[in-house]
């Protein structure tokens, strides 16, 4: 009898230690199923983890195109500026080239005039005149865009008429009231150009 209820307590205490085993085994599964749960989360949704996707492929993030598209459109308008003040310079270069090319070559043509023995006097004094007038104006020219400079503006040129006109281009964003009466003053003074004969404008 003794014997009978010792097999009995084994075998419930068996039956007992499965049950708890049992369970143990159960919470530990749920507990892992919850906790990757949060990591992975539901079936079929992309996960993003240091910046991969699912396949491991690297994912750049929006606000990393964004800085991108900022950083290629400041660089492009920084690139257009350039190449626009490039071409403002270029055009302030090749304009006094070329006046002064023409200049020379109207100055030249005056003195072989001069020079020249079949030439009446009449002539001669005429081209002479006009020559020392250019070679006059062109000097006055090259003084007043020095003046102009002295003003603040990078850059000026001068064209001076054969009727008598003058146009002033200065290399200015924009031009004040104040700033246009200064250069007129200067080109009046300079060249002897009566005010209402002088156009003032800016380039940029």
């Amino acid at each position: 009898m003794m014997v009978f209820k010792r097999k009995q307590i084994v075998i419930l205490s068996l039956i007992l230690m499965i049950l708890v085993a049992g369970y143990l085994q159960y919470s530990y599964k749920k507990s892992s199923v919850s906790a990757d749960s949060k990591d992975v989360g539901r079936i079929g949704d992309s996960v993003y983890v240091d910046g991969r996707d699912k396949t491991g492929t690297p994912q750049q993030s929006s606000s990393n195109n964004n800085k991108s598209s900022k950083t290629d459109s400041k660089s492009s308008s920084d690139q257009k500026a350039v190449s626009a003040s490039k071409q403002v310079r270029d055009y302030f270069a090749q304009t006094k080239l070329d006046r002064d090319t023409e200049r020379s070559k109207d100055i030249d043509a005056l003195k072989t005039i001069t020079q020249d023995n079949n030439a009446d006097s009449a002539s001669k004094k005429a081209a002479y005149d006009k020559m020392i007038k250019l070679i006059d104006n062109s000097e006055k020219e090259t003084n007043m865009e020095l003046l102009i400079k002295q003003k603040g503006f990078s850059d000026v040129i001068t064209i001076y008429g054969e009727d008598g006109s003058l146009e002033v281009i200065v290399q200015a964003p924009t031009l004040t009231e104040s700033q246009v009466a200064q250069i007129t003053d200067i080109a009046s003074r300079q060249l002897k150009v009566k005010i209402n004969d002088i156009r003032v404008k800016n380039m940029f």
